[in-house]
């Protein structure tokens, strides 16, 4: 069985290396969306019987390990030194990338946030990061 929950962000980021606007330093409204997969719970008596995971404690674990980190927060590649210094001097919430801050990057970042804290016998499947509305990007660990 495959469940889902949806949290958002407010987060800025900017590609130095990119011919459109998104060179600048700039904002989103990130949307961010864990689907995992297990099997439903079928102990009597259990607060969960029926349930792959309580959406609850989904909801929680993406906020410790997703939102937490980086909510009003800005993703910074690395490699643009420019940009990094002005942010850490500026920012308490710098989330430093290893590649360029994209969607992609950012799906396998939140992925790999969360892969580790889930309760046995729930996986993590697939992780949606909406960069806009429009534009999103997958990430299913592979």
């Amino acid at each position: 069985m495959l469940i889902s929950r949806k949290i958002e962000i407010d987060y800025g980021h900017t590609l130095p290396n990119s011919f459109s606007f998104c060179n600048q330093l700039h904002g989103h409204r990130g949307v961010i969306v864990a689907t995992v997969e297990g099997p439903i719970i079928d102990r009597d008596g259990d607060a969960e019987e029926g349930m792959v995971m309580d959406f609850k404690f989904l909801h929680k674990t993406m906020l410790e390990q997703i939102h937490d980190k980086l909510d009003h927060g800005f993703a910074i590649w690395k490699k643009d030194h420019e940009d990094l210094e002005f942010i850490l001097k500026r920012n308490k919430r710098v989330l430093v990338t290893d590649e360029p801050p994209t969607a992609e990057c950012l799906a396998k970042w939140a992925f790999n946030q969360l892969k580790d804290h889930l309760p046995e016998g729930v996986t993590l499947k697939n992780l949606r990061w909406y960069e806009t509305p429009n534009n999103w990007a997958d990430y299913d660990g592979q």
